[in-house]
């Protein structure tokens, strides 16, 4: 049995950069996430990534994946006072969400394993937890994304 808990987050929002990728898929899932790795990789190295994080607020790096008609948006960002017109703006809303931890390893592939957790074993056995066209919210908590410690968060379905 996978262990996740259900916890309430206040409204937060974030600043970023948007990066269009295809649908996940069964036969995809690894073109995904590398995918993902390259976007963060280049605002990391360009240094849009650090200037977010050294203005941040809670110094929590984000993911937001959100489905769209067909791509998934995935956007990378922080919750920051810091500007660029470059940038845009997501609002995680407030809620209760359910929230599997991991640490010890690359963020990426924690967030990986901690996807396909929730959405093979734990959804099959629970699936009144997810509605469908909804978000994931992948955040990293230590800023280390080598030897990460990281949430995944998804709003728990309304009743």
């Amino acid at each position: 049995m996978t262990n996740y808990e259900i916890r309430v987050f206040k409204e937060t929002v974030i600043t970023g950069y948007a990066a269009n990728l295809p649908l996940p898929t069964m036969e995809n899932i690894k073109e995904v996430s590398d995918k993902k790795t390259s976007h963060f990789s280049s605002l990391a190295q360009s240094g849009k990534f650090g200037k977010l994080m050294a203005e941040s607020r809670d110094r929590i790096g984000y993911a937001l994946s959100t489905t769209e008609k067909d791509h998934l948006e995935y956007f990378a960002g922080a919750n920051t006072t810091a500007g660029d017109e470059e940038a845009e703006e997501r609002i995680i809303p407030a809620g209760e969400y359910v929230v599997l931890t991991a640490q010890g390893g690359p963020s990426r592939l924690l967030f990986d394993q901690l996807i396909g957790e929730f959405f093979g074993k734990i959804l099959p056995e629970h699936p009144e937890l997810y509605q469908e066209d909804t978000f994931v919210v992948e955040a990293l908590l230590n800023g280390n994304p080598m030897d990460a410690e990281v949430e995944l968060r998804i709003p728990l379905a309304k009743k």
